[in-house]
């Protein structure tokens, strides 16, 4: 029997992948304008290379730009909006609300407490988690099962009475299995399960139908 519910933070509980472009884009639409630089290449080209707020002025001189005061403006606009323009899946506090009246909530994510926390403030998922594990306050990350066992005992759960909802195959998938816990993989962007990743219990584009799916699973 199912006693808690664990999720991951990033691409799971909002799109992050969604928000990173939006984010992008705004910030670097002088850029373009004023550099005849093509924006959705910029766009793009800072997607693959996974350009977070500290690496955008390093990343645009390797586009050639030169304007101090450019890459300055950038720089502001990608840190100023970032967590001004975050927005929650809509389905979340619905789904969370529901699973909290019958389950211990928790929340692991990786990264650092200056980009993390001001996430789960803004979302307020103090008021739906028992639990809230940030790896650099912990000093272990996902997919490490060190810092699954630290949530499970903060819950006061075993890991057969736990299931763990995430997007990453490799930190999530890995790491709650290495911690003997199942899983669901969230797949908003359709990727591809690699061959060697432990199989999820079910696999979902968002949180519209993970209360049905946990519900049934509870069941058998």
């Amino acid at each position: 029997m199912l006693r808690a519910i664990l999720f991951d933070l990033d691409d799971t509980l909002y799109d992050l992948k969604a928000h990173w472009k939006t984010c992008l884009r705004i910030a670097l639409a002088d850029v373009s304008r004023i550099t005849s630089c093509d924006l959705e290449t910029l766009v793009q080209r800072a997607l693959t290379t996974k350009i977070w707020i500290n690496q955008l002025p390093d990343f645009l001189r390797t586009q050639g730009i030169t304007d101090q005061g450019l890459i300055a403006d950038a720089f502001t606009r990608y840190r100023d909006i970032w967590f001004d323009t975050l927005t929650l899946d809509p389905e979340a506090p619905r789904l969370l609300t529901a699973l909290g009246a019958r389950y211990r909530l928790g929340l692991i994510t990786n990264g650092p407490s200056w980009s993390q926390r001001p996430k789960i403030e803004r979302f307020d998922l103090a008021a739906y988690m028992h639990s809230i594990i940030v790896s650099e306050e912990v000093g272990v990350a996902k997919p490490d099962p060190q810092i699954f066992h630290i949530a499970l005992n903060t819950l006061a759960v075993a890991p057969g009475e736990a299931l763990f909802v995430g997007d990453s195959p490799e930190n999530d998938l890995w790491g709650a299995a290495q911690a003997g816990m199942p899983a669901i993989w969230i797949n908003r962007h359709g990727a591809t399960l690699p061959a060697d990743a432990p199989q999820p219990i079910a696999v979902i584009d968002g949180l519209r139908d993970l209360l049905a799916i946990i519900h049934a699973y509870d069941s058998h």
